[in-house]
């Protein structure tokens, strides 16, 4: 599979105020220091597992925490992302184990250092505790432990989104992800639909509770910051679906919870050769654990989301294990993190950014100028707290107002041609992928106004998604062709749409588009 690295594709010299959007926000360390809250409540009196056998569950009431990490009290973003990590061990809790090597908890290593490098770099980060635990003789005790993970996985997704403005982040840009049982609960508690809800997640007899649905478990409602304070609410007019999932060594029960409504993009990670979590389809821990159910690793999802076109990268290592940046159940070695671990941040935050990128502006102004010609441009609706940035190839920015949307430029003597990218930088420093308009500077062109609208196709080349808008909002038929006329993938969407690509090689291919009163055809080039 093809690796994912941001770009921003097509911009040229001459750019007024170019750095202005080349922000570095959310993809490297600019923070030298953040904000750590322990141990905040998210949730009261959670029954979690003290133990079970022989189909009966001993539970006790128990305040589930997370730890949270902010950007510095002096940052200006007041809308951030958030990201949630849940850790890894395998759901396994023997009672006064925690914290052990056999036993996960939130304050594993590898969470705890990638919570506080995602602050470093201006999200908000948390390490969340979920419950664990069950009976490794039964089946059905093992399934109830994914199911609980997962509800607790919704909670704070619902808690951040309930408390938005304590946390000073944008609710619909909240982000999961998870190491090994953590991407399982992180999976779940993203695709599984109320219609899904399993069997054992039922009352089983009088010693094995009814669990509840997959998104009931309460949370806190803030009425404090540091100290923080607040008590349980429904908080069922929040969403629960992450905008993103982040999936380490994970896997899910059923390739077809995959496939309903409630999806989300994906990054996966996985080794070819992990004996806990295969990477294809199989029972974790085969060799020690009979009675878990087999579930489904990275590869079969990745061919499941491609086929539905959900967006989502994948990376198998061959060769590689389980945890293979380089812990054992989320505690480093004696050296620390491997030559994997900051690749893998690196590639995580880069997905999670392209998810939360503005649509690139819309450039109006005139396609033709003479030489040496001043002409305004301006962009199409500007937002409020948007910064807009232009850049001329062979031409110049001469002035342009104090949030950039309206410039004039003036274009040089002797090239046929120009042409003008328009980037947008929205409130929370994330910047869109580039417009880019062709001007003509023939003689006798000057000033001559806008052509009828047209498809619109960017980037290009492209490495992980064709921005495609249609002209008008008739239904469109998309087909896309190799080099040599194959036909390879077809689709319908309205408007426009985000195609993914990213499972593509990278080569030559032709799109063809075909509305009712429109078709067009794109030679198109893909990327590693």
């Amino acid at each position: 599979m093809r690796t994912f690295s941001l770009l921003l594709l097509g911009l040229l010299p001459f750019c007024l105020k170019a750095q202005d959007c080349l922000g570095k926000r959310y993809q490297e360390r600019i923070f030298s220091s953040v904000q750590f809250f322990p141990e905040v409540v998210y949730s009261q009196d959670a029954p979690s597992l003290l133990g079970s056998s022989f189909g009966a569950e001993t539970t006790f009431d128990q305040d589930l925490v997370m730890d949270i990490y902010m950007p510095p009290p002096t940052d200006t973003v007041r809308n951030r992302p958030l990201v949630i990590l849940a850790h890894g061990g395998g759901f396994v809790n023997i009672f006064f184990m925690g914290g052990t090597a056999l036993v996960g908890t939130k304050d594993n290593e590898d969470v705890q250092a990638l919570a506080d490098t995602l602050a470093h770099w201006g999200f908000v980060a948390a390490s969340i505790q979920y419950r664990t635990g069950f009976d490794p003789a039964n089946g059905s005790s093992v399934k109830r432990a994914v199911w609980r993970g997962s509800q607790d996985i919704s909670a704070g997704i619902r808690f951040f989104r309930k408390n938005a403005q304590w946390f000073g982040i944008d609710p619909q840009k909240v982000f999961v992800g998870g190491s090994s049982a953590g991407a399982f609960a992180c999976l779940h508690a993203a695709f599984v639909e109320e219609s899904e809800r399993i069997a054992e997640s039922y009352e089983q007899n009088l010693f094995t509770a009814d669990l509840g649905s997959l998104h009931s478990r309460p949370v806190v409602e803030l009425t404090g910051f540091n100290p923080f304070m607040g008590s349980n609410v429904a908080a069922q007019d929040v969403d629960s679906i992450p905008q993103a999932i982040a999936a380490y060594w994970g896997a899910i029960a059923d390739l077809d919870m995959l496939s309903g409504n409630n999806q989300a993009p994906v990054i996966f990670f996985h080794g070819d050769q992990d004996a806990i979590v295969d990477v294809d389809c199989g029972r974790p821990f085969s060799s020690i654990l009979l009675t878990a159910p087999v579930v489904c690793g990275s590869r079969p999802m990745d061919s499941v989301l491609t086929a539905l076109n959900v967006p989502h990268q994948t990376q198998i290592e061959a060769g590689e294990g389980h945890e293979y940046w380089g812990v054992n159940n989320g505690d480093w070695g004696s050296n620390g993190p491997n030559s994997f671990w900051s690749p893998m941040i690196e590639q995580t935050a880069t997905f999670f950014y392209e998810q939360m990128r503005p649509a690139p502006p819309q450039i109006q102004g005139p396609v033709a100028a003479a030489p040496q010609q001043s002409i305004t441009y301006s962009v199409a609706q500007p937002q409020a707290g948007y910064h807009y940035c232009w850049s001329v190839q062979n031409g110049q920015v001469i002035s342009q107002n104090a949030n950039g949307s309206q410039v004039e430029i003036e274009f040089d003597a002797g090239p046929i041609s120009a042409q003008i990218s328009l980037t947008a930088e929205d409130e929370a420093q994330l910047i869109s992928l580039p417009r880019q308009k062709g001007i003509n500077l023939q003689l006798g062109l000057a000033n001559r106004a806008e052509e009828p609208l047209q498809y619109q196709l960017y980037p290009q080349p492209a490495r992980q998604y064709l921005q495609i808008e249609a002209p008008n909002q008739e239904e469109q038929q998309l087909e896309l062709y190799d080099a040599l006329g194959r036909l390879l993938r077809q689709a319908q969407f309205v408007g426009q749409t985000q195609y993914f690509v990213g499972d593509l090689p990278a080569g030559q291919y032709y799109l063809r588009l075909k509305g009712a009163k429109t078709e067009a055809h794109f030679p198109i080039q893909l990327m590693d």
